[in-house]
C-alpha cells in the first residue's frame, strides 16, 4: 500500500484543484504556479482552492482519526467521532449564534464559532456525567446517554431554527458542512488540533491497541482503563468540536473510513490509524471536489456528499450483521 500513498495523495489534491464551479487548464495551472504565466482569473481561484483542499484533507483525516480511536475504544463498529452529542451541541451552538446576532445586531457573534464550540463541549460532558457508573464509564451507558444528549440538543436546535424564522439557507448550508469561504488561517486551526490527537494516537498506541482485546485483559495488562477512556473520550470530543465549530457537521466520515482503512492494512491500531488520515483525507477532498461539481454553479454541502456515499456503505455493513 506505501507505493500507492503518494500517487493517491496528489490524484486527490489535482482533482480538487481542477475542477469545480469552473475547471482549469492543468497547463494554465502549472504556468501559474511556476511563474510561467499571468491569468488573474487562475490565480483568483487557486487562491480558493488550494486552501479549501488542504482543509478538507485535513478535516477528513482528524475525524476519521477519532473514528478509529472510539471504534477500537468502544469495540464498536457503528461508533462515530459524534458519539457523545458532539454535533448535536455544536449545531445547537450555531444556531443560537444565528438567533443571538438576529436579537442582538451584533454580526461577530455567528462568526467567531465560540458557542458552536462550547456547546459541543458541554454536550460531550453532560454525556459522560450521565454516562458515569461508580466511577466507570460502561460502554452500553456511554452509547444510551450519546443518543440522549443528541435528541436534546437535537431539539433545541429546531425549538431555535423556529423562532429565528430566518437565515435557513445559511442553516441548512452548515448543518451538512461546507469549505466554502475557506483561507490558509482555517488550514492552520484545522491542523492545530488534528496534528496533538495524531501524536497522542501513535504515542498511545499500545494502551489503545490493548483495549480491543477487552477491558478485563487490558487492565491484566496493567493499563488504567477508565482513565484511558475519559482521556481517550475527551481529546476525540475536544479536536471533533474544534473541527465541527468552523466546518460543520460533516457525517459518516468518521464511520465508514476506519473500516476501509482496517480492511486495507489489518486491524493493528497503529496502522488502521495511520490509514485513516490517509483514507479519511482523500475521500473528504474527492467528496467537497464533487460538492462544487456536480450542480455547478450551486454548491452542494459537503455533508450531503458524504452521505450519499456513507448510507449505502452503513447498510453494507448491517447486512454483513457489524
Amino acid at each position: 500500500m506505501k507505493k500507492f500513498i503518494l500517487p493517491i495523495l496528489m490524484i486527490s489534491f489535482l482533482f480538487g484543484i481542477l475542477f469545480g464551479g469552473v475547471s482549469l487548464d492543468p497547463l494554465e495551472i502549472l504556468g501559474v504556479l511556476f511563474g510561467l504565466k499571468e491569468n488573474p482569473l487562475v490565480e483568483r481561484i487557486l487562491s480558493l482552492r488550494i486552501p479549501r483542499v488542504f482543509a478538507s484533507f485535513v478535516v477528513g483525516a482528524g475525524l476519521s482519526l477519532v473514528g478509529n480511536a472510539f471504534q477500537n475504544l468502544l469495540k464498536n463498529p457503528l461508533v462515530d467521532p459524534y458519539l457523545l452529542g458532539i454535533s448535536s451541541g455544536a449545531s445547537f451552538g450555531t444556531v443560537l449564534s444565528l438567533y443571538l446576532a438576529e436579537v442582538i445586531g451584533v454580526s461577530w457573534i455567528y462568526r467567531i464559532p465560540l458557542l458552536s464550540f462550547g456547546f459541543s463541549v458541554i454536550a460531550s460532558l453532560l454525556t459522560l456525567f450521565i454516562a458515569r457508573r461508580e466511577g466507570r464509564f460502561p460502554v452500553t451507558s456511554i452509547i444510551l446517554a450519546g443518543v440522549v444528549i443528541s435528541t436534546l440538543f437535537s431539539s433545541l436546535t429546531y425549538v431555535t431554527i423556529v423562532l429565528l424564522k430566518r437565515n435557513v439557507t445559511t442553516i441548512s448550508l452548515w448543518l451538512f458542512g461546507s469549505f466554502s469561504g475557506t483561507v490558509w488561517r482555517d488550514v492552520v486551526f484545522y491542523s492545530v488540533v488534528v496534528i496533538p490527537f495524531l501524536l497522542y494516537s501513535i504515542v498511545f498506541s499500545k494502551h489503545l491497541n490493548a483495549m480491543a482485546l477487552g477491558e478485563e485483559e487490558a487492565f491484566v495488562l496493567g493499563i488504567n482503563v477508565e482513565a484511558l477512556k475519559v482521556i481517550t473520550f475527551l481529546f476525540g470530543n475536544l479536536t471533533t468540536a474544534f473541527l465541527v465549530s468552523r466546518s460543520g457537521v460533516i457525517g459518516f466520515v468518521g464511520l465508514i473510513v476506519p473500516h476501509i482503512a482496517r480492511y486495507l492494512v489489518g486491524p493493528g491500531f497503529l496502522r488502521s490509524a495511520l490509514a485513516s488520515v490517509i483514507v479519511g483525507g482523500v475521500l473528504l477532498t474527492l467528496c467537497d471536489t464533487a460538492s462544487r461539481s456536480f450542480f455547478s454553479p450551486t454548491e452542494l454541502p459537503v455533508g450531503v456528499v458524504t452521505a450519499l456515499v456513507g448510507a449505502p456503505f452503513l447498510a453494507f455493513l448491517m447486512k454483513r450483521g457489524v
